[in-house]
Formats: C-alpha cells, structure tokens, sequence
C-alpha cells in the first residue's frame, strides 16, 4: 500500500517540474556541435540538409495560457471603457453648459472635499491646494474619480479624445524632426519623452486633456483661409483707435529689429488712409493687417495696448489668411517692394502665433528664390533707382537673409543663401527721418556706437559672412566631412570678437521713448551670435574624450547668457519681442542636459551650482507660459517639454522622486490649460464670425466705417503702384560671365 501510495506522488512531482528548452536544433544536438539557433541553422544550410534542421517545443502551460489570454482581454475591455467614456463626455456638454474658470475651480474644490476622508487613495500636488485621484491601474484595483475638473471642461477643439503619443524620433516628415535643432534634445535625453508620456497617461488623460494635436482646428483654420475673391479686405481692419495703437505697438517694437518700412513714409500714407471717403488701397490695407497680427502677440507689459492686444488674438489667424490670399493673388510680373514687406510681416505674424511651424523654412526659402528672381540680391543701381529706393531694398534683403539663417540654425537645414553670391552694400547707420522718397542723396551714415533704428541691421551685417561660413560648414548637404574641433575653437574664437565688438550703446535716460530700444537691440545681437556657438560645440557634448569638456562649459555658460538675457528683457518690458527666435526653450534644454551629464558625486562647478540652475530655469518658466498665453492657437508641446525637462533635472539631484516630479509636471500644464482657455473667452465674439459662407467678409465691429469705392480717384503712391515696375531690373545679365555663373548654381544641382 506504501509503494500504491508513493508512485503518484513521485509522477505528480515529475509533473510539476518545468522542462528545460533545448535551443539547439536536434542535428546539431546529436552530432554534438555549436548552433547559431537560426531556422535553419548556417550548420544545417552547409550540410544540405536544412529540411531536416528542426527544433523541439515545449508546450504551454493550459493555466499560463488562459491566464496571459484573461489579462489581455480585460485590458481590451478597459481600453475600451476608457474611449467609451471620454466620448460621452464629449457630447455630453453642450454650448449653453459649458462653464468658465470659476466652474472648474469650484469643481476641483468640490473634488477636494469629497475625497478628504479617501487620503490612502489620493495625493497632494505639490505646491499646490488641489487635490486629484490617483490613476486607475490596469486592473481596475482603483476607481477612477466620481466628479473631475475634466467633466466641466468646456468640449472645445483643445479638448479631444486623447490618443497615443508618438515619440518625436519616430515622426514624419523625417527630415524636419530628425534635423530641428529643438527635437534633437529627445534623443540626447532618452528620458524626457517617456517622462512627458506617463505624465499625460497618468494625470491628463483621465481630465480628458490630450497632448495630440488637435486636427480639427487645424482644419477650421484651412476653412476659413478660403476666401473668395471679392472679399473686402477693409471689412478685417477693427475700429480706428484699436487699429492706431496697435500700429504704434509694432512701430515702437518688431520693426526697429527688422527694418521693413519707412517709418516717417508710412505714418503720412497711414494718416491719409483713414481720410473720409477716400479710396484705400489694397496693398495699404494689407500692410496694415500684418503689422497689427504681429502686435497682437508683441505688445510690451504694463502698457495700454495689452488690454486691445487680447481682443484681437482670436481674428489674428483671419488677418494673416486675408493678408496671404493677397500674396496670392499678386502677378509675378512688376512686384513692387510692398510685396516683400507684407511677406516679412506675414511670416513674422505667423511665427509670433506659432501657426504652421512646420512650413517655416520652407517659406524664408521661397522668399530667397521670389528675391532673387527680382534682383534684390544685386545691390541695386544709382542709375535706375533712386536714393530712397536704393536703401530700402539693402534693408528688405537684409531681413529676408536673416529670416533665412536664422530658419537654417533652428531647423539644422541648409539655405539657398549658401550658394549665392551677393554683393548687396549692408544698410547705412541712418534714422528713418534723415532721407525721405524726395532725397537726392543718401546721408553719409553715423558711426557705429551711434545708436539708431537701423543699428541691428548694420551690426548684423558685420558678423553676417562668419554666421553664414558656421551655417554652411554645419548643414550644408555637400560637405565632405564633418567640423573638425580645432575648426570650431577657431570659429568659437572669431564669434567671441564679435560679441565684444558690439557696442553698448549708452543713451540719455531722459530719452524715455528709446530707453529700451537699445537694450533690445544688444540683446537680440548677442542672441543671434550665441546660437552660433552652442550649433558648434553641441555635437562634442556627448562625447567620453576628455579632451572636448571645453565644449561643456562654454556651453553651461552660454545657455546661462541667453537665460539671462531674457530675464534682462522681461524686466524691461520687451520680453515678448523674442517669441520671433526659439532661443529661451533652446537654451533651456541645453542647460538641463548638460548638468544632467555631469556625474552625481562629481565636484565640477555646473554639479555646485545646480540649485541655482533650477532657479533660473523656473525664473523662466512664465516667460514660455507668457509666450503660449499670447498665442491664440498655440499647443502647449514646448512649454510640457521644457517643464518636462526642469523636472527630469529635479529628479537627478535627488530633488524629487518621479511621482512628484510628474505630479508638479500635470498642475503645472493644467494651470496653463485653464488659463489659455479663459484667454480665448476674452477674445472678441464678433471677430470670430467670418466663415467661408460670408463672401463679404462682414465683421461686425462698431465705429468702422469702410471707405467707400465711389470715392475721389487719389493717385496711389508709387510703393504702392503696383504699374509701377520697381522690380523690374534685368536679373539675368548677358554681359556677365556665365561660367562662374554656373559654378555658383552648380551644387544645387548635384545634391
């Protein structure tokens, strides 16, 4: 009865015991040789016999099976729940219940509340009154919240169902994402988008908040971007007084960086533009509407314009469509210099309000290509131009080349700029009320340390052929081999003159109207010449040699600079004025990764100064919320990113454990969220009412009376005249030696 009783306990514990895999084929096993384990194996494939290569299996466990089965499907079901869920909240708000800010705080106090005598499920933001749900687990061991701030969220076009994240490594077009100076940092610092990935998983994506883009509203921009023909563009312009300072905002500010019209000619055809039954032309009408989209996102702080600025944000997508279908329109034949200043403004209009980023580059590009085809890259002839027409092209090319580099430095991309030929004279150090149309001659220009409105222009010009030499060595497709190191010391070197020959430029402080201007001026020099030196040193960051720690700190100290002379330029009140470059999230960035390569038990000055790192990345973090703010219809990735990235920082250094991290991450973001949406609010209803099916155009805004088309026949002026062939200088001259023509066109061909 022993031996009965002892066999089936013996074969159940043969049972039990888990059967080693034999990885090996079965013709290798028995010959007794090594196998590479492929199906078939290289041994078996030499030996002619790959029918014969085969390998042994081991069959499941029944109950392993049905397990890892069960698991996916509740997986599937609560996936399923989750979309399910999110759709009825959705459609579950209509227009006449959609709540302001103070339903959502009274929501989250409300949540607060009801879960205080649930503390083991929630925890605490911190630095923050708000209380929010832990997130549900996979397997449902937690209950999602009954009442969330997300169930009184207005269901406009920022709030979609949230979808899954795609990492920036793996987006399309390649080109662009693989190349932008702002997305290289994902690869450098693997941690961040899966840091950025959990935070809207764990804490967004159950408010029904989603980091995706929102394709709706990129649709509902295409849509109203077709207008028809015969819409009157006069019907954009807002009231007269809004429309004079937001005028004012942009003469005061963007246009003494970029010199894009004449400021004492413009003042006398804008004053005459609003004269009673006068006829307007189209081309003024739309040099207005781009100047004042840019001012929507550019007016300083503690000013007057602020309040008019926020009305208008909402409409500045409708002026730019309206200004582009001008462009449209306009005949390549006799393009007057007009069409190259409302270009420059469009685009700035465009990068100020973050709207099609993508398209950036391309279209500085094309602007190259419309100069060149009109000879602006000649420098113009004193027999077939006058004085006045002579200095404004020196000044519009230089805009168009510095929009252009400055696109080659951020998108790692090359220019049309690098094969071209320019012998255009920089512009002269002059005030716009030193010449007029009526000048005979140019002044002779002012010294150098003389400040005037055109000084960033000929500072520019000075480092304009060292700048685009490092934008060429860098990304230009046909270089043969990478920057040598002792190249870029040497170019480190020859930038750092640069910087110490800009010149201070000490005013009277009486002069309160021009306080500030050259502050702005010296800063956005040293900001175009400190990107220069980070594009050099970036690619040695990364590198174990000992040889390239230059490399880290000329860049720990330059991110500092930029950092600092934002701070520098909030404080004076034109802060804003920098949302044209992408240095401050550049900069940002640089100085995370970079202390974050630093070992932790290290002693080096960038691991000593780490805490006050963080405080100046998180002085800096209302100038980005301030940035996406003034945006109408900017998504939150750069500032999530650039938040994302202080706190990966925190973490390092022990600052705060990850689940902290995030949590800050998320009220952060949710701060901004709520607040971007109450700034859309207070954006003008009646601006937002033109659609494709009003033809005309029909805005309704009090005490706007159009002009009317009966009016007195004015002879327009000749920058306006579009008969008038200012352009229309020969390009292509004969007499020029055309092989060196060739061989300046010649790479853009063999790339």
């Amino acid at each position: 009865m022993a031996d009965k009783n002892e066999q089936p306990i013996s074969a159940s514990e043969r049972k039990s015991r888990k059967k080693r895999v034999r990885l090996s084929c079965i013709e290798c096993r028995k010959k007794k040789l090594s196998c590479d384990r492929e199906r078939p194996c290289q041994r078996c494939v030499r030996s002619g016999r790959p029918a014969q290569c085969s390998f042994e299996t081991v069959a499941e466990q029944p109950c392993a099976r049905q397990q890892e089965q069960q698991i996916q499907e509740l997986k599937t079901e609560v996936a399923e729940l989750k979309a399910l869920l999110s759709e009825i909240r959705s459609t579950r708000v209509g227009e006449e219940d959609r709540g302001s800010l103070s339903a959502i705080h009274h929501a989250e106090s409300s949540q607060s509340s009801m879960l205080n005598g649930r503390a083991q499920e929630t925890e605490f933001l911190p630095d923050s009154g708000c209380v929010v749900e832990n997130p549900p687990l996979i397997d449902g061991s937690q209950t999602s919240p009954t009442i969330s701030p997300g169930d009184m969220l207005p269901q406009n076009s920022n709030h979609v169902a949230a979808t899954e994240l795609v990492d920036p490594r793996d987006r399309l077009p390649q080109g662009y994402y693989n190349r932008h100076a702002l997305f290289q940092f994902f690869r450098e610092v693997r941690e961040l988008f899966p840091f950025i990935r959990e935070t809207a998983i764990e804490w967004l994506k159950p408010l029904g908040v989603s980091l995706s883009k929102n394709k709706s509203t990129r649709s509902h921009r295409n849509k109203t971007s077709l207008f028809h023909g015969h819409t009157v563009l006069e019907n954009f312009l807002p009231p007269k007084d809004d429309t004079d300072i937001l005028v004012s905002v942009y003469l005061d500010g963007a246009e003494q960086l970029h010199r894009i019209v004449h400021i004492p000619t413009f003042r006398r055809e804008y004053a005459e533009f609003w004269e009673p039954q006068r006829a307007r032309h189209p081309a003024m009408t739309t040099l207005v509407l781009a100047m004042i989209s840019v001012s929507t996102c550019a007016t300083p702080d503690s000013t007057d314009a602020t309040s008019i600025a926020t009305k208008y944000r909402a409409v500045s997508q409708q002026w730019i469509s309206a200004c582009e279908e001008w462009l449209k329109e306009q005949s390549l034949k006799n393009r007057k210099l007009v069409y190259y200043q409302i270009s420059c403004l469009v685009y700035m209009a465009k990068r100020m309000n973050i709207i099609d980023k993508k398209k950036w580059w391309k279209e500085t590009s094309s602007l190259i290509q419309d100069a060149i085809i009109d000879g602006l890259h000649c420098d113009p002839s004193p027999t077939t131009n006058t004085p006045y027409a002579i200095e404004m092209k020196r000044r519009i090319w230089a805009v168009l080349r510095e929009l252009d580099l400055q696109n080659s430095f951020e998108c790692g991309l090359p220019t049309f700029l690098h094969n071209i030929d320019s012998d255009v004279a920089p512009p002269g150090n002059l005030d716009d009320d030193d010449f007029s149309q009526s000048s005979k001659k140019i002044p002779a220009p002012k010294p150098t340390d003389h400040y005037t409105f055109t000084s960033y222009q000929v500072q520019s010009s000075r480092s304009w052929s060292l700048r685009l030499e490092i934008s060429q060595s860098l990304f230009s497709g046909k270089s043969s081999k990478a920057l040598c190191y002792d190249d870029v010391l040497r170019y480190t070197h020859e930038v750092t003159q640069a910087i110490d020959a800009i010149p201070s430029w000490e005013t009277d402080a009486r002069d309160q109207n021009r306080l500030n201007l050259p502050t702005l001026a010296h800063a956005f020099l040293l900001l175009q010449l400190k990107t220069c030196i980070l594009a050099l040193h970036r690619p040695y960051l990364h590198r174990k040699d000992g040889k390239y720690w230059l490399s880290e700190t000329v860049c720990y100290h330059i991110s500092r600079d930029i950092l600092l002379l934002n701070s520098k330029l909030a404080s004076s009140g034109c802060q804003s004025l920098t949302f044209i470059r992408e240095d401050l999230l550049l900069a940002s960035l640089s100085l995370v990764r970079i202390t974050m390569l630093q070992p932790k038990d290290s002693s080096s000055l960038i691991m000593a100064n780490s805490q006050s790192t963080i405080d100046l990345l998180e002085a800096c973090v209302p100038f980005m919320e301030d940035m996406h703010l003034r945006c109408c219809c900017s998504e939150l990735w750069c500032f999530i990113t650039m938040y994302a990235a202080i706190m990966l920082l925190k973490i390092y250094l022990g600052k705060e454990s990850r689940e902290q991290a995030k949590a800050s991450c998320a009220r952060r973001f949710l701060d901004l969220h709520y607040k971007q949406l109450e700034r859309q609010r207070m954006s003008s209803p009646d601006q937002d009412c033109l659609t494709p099916s009003n033809p005309s155009g029909d805005i309704n805004v009090p005490d706007c009376q159009p002009a009317t088309s009966g009016g007195p026949a004015f002879p327009a002026p000749e920058w306006l005249d579009s008969n008038y062939p200012e352009l229309s200088i020969d390009s292509f001259d004969f007499d020029v030696n055309m092989d060196s023509a060739w061989d300046a066109w010649e790479p853009l061909f063999s790339m």
